[in-house]
């Protein structure tokens, strides 16, 4: 059944944040909007196989693709 609740995310700096009221759908795991990255103000840049989510300067959470998916780095 998909859903709305809340997430906590470790960030980059290792502080912890929790998102509120996003949609889930259980079955698809690690899966967060673009949309919801922008409903907390937040701003992300990807640039080979990097994504990484800013607020202003400071980079809060990366990824990095292996193998066509994402992963924390």
């Amino acid at each position: 059944m998909n859903g709305v609740g809340a997430i906590f995310i470790k960030m980059f700096d290792g502080m912890v944040s929790e998102l509120k009221d996003l949609r889930y759908i259980p079955q698809i795991k690690n899966l967060i909007s673009v949309g919801a990255f922008e409903t907390y103000g937040l701003e992300f840049s990807g640039r080979d196989g990097v994504l990484k989510v800013l607020k202003g300067s400071m980079v809060i959470l990366k990824g990095v693709r292996r193998n066509n998916q994402l992963h924390e780095g």
